[in-house]
């Protein structure tokens, strides 16, 4: 929707409040989006610490994982605060003070997916899911969703 919004805006050179709109309708579903990622992330984790208190697994999670968790978690904050920038950012449409605003606008928009990219260039998921045995991995994701087994 983001791309049909800034379409429509070059179309019209920018005086397009409908383009505005579409932009902003799709921005405010991807903030819907990885608020509803964020919360089924948190229960998952919430889940497997209460299994583990339960029936504690003899393999613990590995340093990769961890480290590439904390790296996605902040990955993830930095694309909301991102999305949430630009909301406010278009709800003025283009003649808003913010959108006039070039500081803000690169630590805001640039800056923030420019870290969240190198985050997890940093620890990058190839690594730490590289080694895992694909049998170990199904029975440990059966023990997680249904403790009694």
């Amino acid at each position: 929707m983001q791309a049909v919004g800034g379409a429509l805006s070059s179309d019209s050179e920018g005086g397009s409040s409908a383009a505005v709109d579409v932009s902003i309708a799709g921005l405010s579903f991807q903030v819907v989006v990885i608020a509803v990622f964020i919360g089924l992330t948190c229960e998952y984790v919430w889940r497997y610490r209460k299994g583990q208190r339960i029936t504690p697994r003899t393999t613990p999670l590995s340093k990769g994982f961890k480290i590439f968790s904390w790296f996605m978690t902040i990955s993830i904050i930095l694309i909301l605060i991102r999305c949430c920038y630009r909301i406010d950012e278009l709800s003025e449409g283009y003649a808003g003070d913010l959108i006039h605003n070039e500081g803000l606008f690169i630590a805001l928009e640039g800056v923030m997916i420019l870290v969240a990219a190198y985050t997890l260039i940093i620890a990058h998921p190839g690594p730490v899911f590289a080694d895992l045995d694909e049998d170990k991995v199904g029975r440990e994701m059966t023990m997680v969703s249904d403790p009694e087994k």
